[in-house]
């Protein structure tokens, strides 16, 4: 069964508590953390034992699962030692994702450096990548790549999980970044379905962006219909992980997350539920 969860990103004002009432309040199951952007859920590298301990406690007493952490790492990277930041990033954030019960630590491959190929590079980002992950699995925490910047393309991703050299990689699908390419999402989930192991999801515009142009906001459940095939796909599959709502919303800004939240989770349950009943 497909679980919903929603990022801190769509509400950076909130507390850590806040986000944990607010998926009571609205339907979701977990929250996923981005750190490193001073999100005012508070927790960070910097965070005390007690201040994690409390966190997983809270959330757990609601059954509500932080269900990942979202870094910045990219491993796609021009030199080894820059890579190595990277294996480290990871290293240390496993650490505080083991302590409050977080299972996965999303990281990018990144857009590629100057002068540098996907395929030239592609050996050297799985190298490192299997590297964090044999970091990170003493934590039992795993490092998933997700479908994003110039890593959107799922036969990319795939490979570079597939030559990671360890067990302990998976992925973050984000859909509506290999829809840019074009590739539709019963292609995508095909090439990612041994590795799926979270979900980052936004909606996408119907008839797509022209060429070159930026997507805006919009709303989940204004969009193309393609999540409702996601859901599909999944619970097919019995998969037993998060679906994350996901949008980065800047402080201060006019959309309020205690309207967006609801909304959003009304056209997940509906699509979630359709497909589990289909299935």
């Amino acid at each position: 069964m497909v679980r919903l969860a929603f990022l801190s990103s769509t509400c950076p004002e909130w507390t850590f508590e806040q986000m944990v009432d607010a998926a009571v309040k609205h339907g979701y199951e977990g929250v996923d953390l981005r750190v490193e952007w001073g999100h005012n859920h508070g927790l960070e590298l910097e965070s005390t034992a007690d201040q994690r301990r409390d966190a997983r406690a809270y959330a757990a007493a609601q059954d509500v699962m932080i269900s990942c952490l979202a870094i910045g790492a990219r491993f796609a990277r021009a030199t080894a030692e820059e890579r190595e930041v990277a294996v480290d990033q990871v290293r240390r954030y496993a650490e505080l994702a083991s302590d409050l019960g977080s299972p996965f630590l999303r990281v990018f491959g990144g857009n590629l450096p100057p002068g540098q190929t996907m395929a030239d590079l592609r050996p050297a980002t799985a190298e490192a990548l299997g590297r964090a992950a044999e970091a990170s699995a003493p934590f039992g925490v795993t490092p998933c790549l997700e479908t994003h910047d110039q890593h959107n393309d799922p036969a990319d991703v795939a490979w570079i999980v597939e030559h990671a050299g360890s067990g302990n990689v998976g992925v973050v699908w984000h859909p509506a970044h290999h829809l840019r390419l074009g590739i539709p999402v019963d292609d995508a989930y095909a090439r990612l379905r041994p590795w799926v192991r979270h979900l980052h999801l936004q909606d996408w515009p119907k008839g797509g962006l022209a060429a070159g142009e930026r997507a805006g906001f919009l709303p989940i459940g204004e969009g193309d219909g393609h999540l409702a095939r996601v859901f599909e796909l999944l619970e097919r599959d019995n998969f037993e992980g998060y679906a994350a709502n996901e949008w980065i919303i800047k402080r201060h800004a006019e959309l309020d997350p205690e309207q967006y939240l609801p909304q959003a989770a009304r056209h997940l349950h509906a699509w979630r539920d359709a497909a589990r009943r289909a299935a």
